[in-house]
């Protein structure tokens, strides 16, 4: 489990507990997009030449903008040297609210728009594999050249021409040679 994950986890069960998950989801994004953003907060708060006292000052100018589990996770981010690992942390707890609500990410990339046909093929068939609820995005990709690339979570399944042109240029790679002057 990664560090950002274990944030995450213990983020999520504090939140849990205390009914605050949608505020504090909502509050992570926005202190995510402030520490991304070239504010002066952000150099303040991940500047290490700046001494801890000045950086929980400008945490604390955020304080009434935040719930108090946030600014407190964003304090031990902070007491912990891991307030630049925030965006990580985010994703993390994206992740396990997603979970937690049995819903799950699937990327669909093709070589063009997907049909609604197709689409709805393939929510069906995670939803059917997965019991999750697929949150689908779609991107077009005309390098791959036809057929689709699909991450359902972490896994990638790559079934695109492009994909397979690859596999078989690998494995012709790799075949043995046969000895010069043996046809």
């Amino acid at each position: 489990m990664s560090v950002a994950t274990t944030y995450a986890e213990a983020l999520y069960e504090a939140a849990d507990a205390q009914g605050v998950v949608p505020d504090v989801a909502a509050d992570l994004r926005a202190l995510r997009d402030v520490l991304t953003a070239d504010s002066d907060v952000a150099r303040v708060l991940l500047n290490p030449e700046v001494e801890t006292k000045v950086k929980k000052d400008a945490l604390e100018a955020l304080s009434g903008t935040l719930t108090p589990l946030a600014l407190n996770f964003a304090r031990v981010l902070l007491d912990r040297g891991r307030l630049e690992e925030l965006p990580e942390i985010v994703q993390a707890f994206e992740r396990r609210v997603s979970e937690a609500e049995g819903r799950i990410a699937v990327e669909v990339i093709t070589a063009v728009p997907l049909t609604d046909d197709l689409r709805e093929r393939i929510v069906e068939r995670v939803q059917h594999e997965t019991g999750r609820i697929p949150e689908v995005t779609e991107s077009v990709d005309p390098d791959i050249i036809g057929g689709l690339v699909l991450r359902v979570g972490g896994v990638m399944i790559d079934n695109s021409v492009r994909g397979r042109l690859d596999g078989l240029r690998r494995s012709l790679e790799q075949a043995p040679q046969a000895p010069a002057g043996v046809s």
